[in-house]
């Protein structure tokens, strides 16, 4: 076979768990198991996630940036270990137990999804398309909720980024869903409002972002991007609460995210998708700010009560302050608005495999 056609990379035994080989079609993960140990697989529509007891790795988390698999997480527990591993769209998974005397290996195949020869198409049909990949945008605030007023009103430049967006990701081929399409609000009630919003970061998608404009007291400009966590900065807290309906409310429903935060810690699946979530939040910041050569306020966590229940990779993002002389102006301008909505969906594909 061609060397170009077929590319395997095997680490020593020694060095990783699992050993990891990257081949034309699909990507193997192979893991050495002695007789004792025992593992139990569970697979979602992006995430397979296999539990291991009787074995001793070392912790790890590994991008592999193969067209069938992301990256993948090691994560020691008191009985063995968990390993987590991030899918692309449009897989399969096949798994082969292989006796070696006293020692067992258990092969994961992940394969791009393509029609057996036998079944292949006339020249008249078409391949079936594979799964769509459907990202949730989230405009936050709207109807009876304005958010942060300045040079902008927030719920207004927030549903217009999104729009733009959507139309950006859909000429990828990306599938999106839009917490809300026009200037309304999803319940008067703040609390039921952000949680059929988060509602919709269920497993059946991909990602979630909800899009914010920020505000502060004292002059201050920039771009920053929050996955799920918490915090014990307190002018971020402020911030949080006000986002989470602000006042009594707010500080209620902080609270209750804040309790999601510390439950989280022992639920090594829920960290795992932290972990991706903390992965796109770095591209979003990245792209936005190479889009736009906006301050760079960082990526951070923080209790966002519509990021707290979230089933799959999610993050908050803040495009600029409302309030401040220059920044807020920018955010009047369409094209400003548009170098927003570029970054923001050039960070959205390169998490999903579609840019670099």
């Amino acid at each position: 076979m061609r060397l170009s056609a077929f590319l395997v990379l095997f680490f020593p035994l020694a060095l990783a768990f699992p050993r990891l080989g990257l081949h034309e079609g699909y990507t193997r993960l192979v893991f050495d198991l002695d007789a004792r140990a025992q593992y139990q697989i569970a697979q979602t529509a992006d995430t397979l996630t296999l539990r291991f007891t009787g074995v001793a790795p070392s912790p790890s988390d590994t991008e592999v940036g193969s067209p069938q698999v992301a990256s993948y997480q090691v994560v020691p527990t008191p009985q063995g270990a968990q390993v987590f591993v991030r899918l692309r769209p449009g897989v399969e998974v096949r798994t082969t137990l292989l006796d070696d005397g006293p020692r067992r290996r258990l092969v994961v195949d992940v394969l791009t999804v393509n029609r057996p020869a036998s079944q292949a198409p006339s020249r008249t049909n078409t391949r079936p398309a594979p799964p769509p990949r459907i990202v949730v945008l989230d405009p936050g605030h709207g109807g009876v909720d304005p958010g942060a007023v300045g040079f902008v009103v927030e719920k207004e430049v927030t549903l217009d980024l999104a729009l733009r967006v959507r139309r950006i990701l859909e000429r990828e081929g990306i599938q999106v869903v839009l917490t809300r399409e026009r200037d309304v609000h999803l319940s008067p009630n703040k609390a039921t409002d952000l949680g059929l919003r988060a509602e919709m970061a269920n497993s059946r998608r991909n990602l979630f972002v909800s899009i914010h404009v920020n505000s502060a007291p004292n002059p201050a400009q920039g771009i920053e991007v929050y996955y799920f966590g918490n915090t014990l900065d307190p002018a971020l807290l402020a911030q949080v609460i006000r986002e989470n309906g602000g006042g009594e409310l707010g500080r209620r429903l902080t609270r209750e995210a804040q309790q999601v935060s510390e439950r989280l810690m022992s639920d090594l699946i829920a960290q795992s998708n932290l972990k991706f979530s903390r992965q796109l939040a770095h591209y979003v910041q990245a792209s936005l700010l190479q889009a736009t050569g906006a301050v760079d306020r960082g990526v951070r966590q923080a209790p966002f009560y519509v990021l707290r229940n979230a089933r799959i990779p999610a993050i908050l993002v803040e495009v600029g302050f409302a309030n401040h002389p220059v920044e807020g102006r920018r955010l009047q301008t369409s094209a400003y608005r548009q170098a927003l909505a570029e970054g923001l969906a050039r960070g959205i594909l390169r998490f999903l495999g579609n840019g670099g």
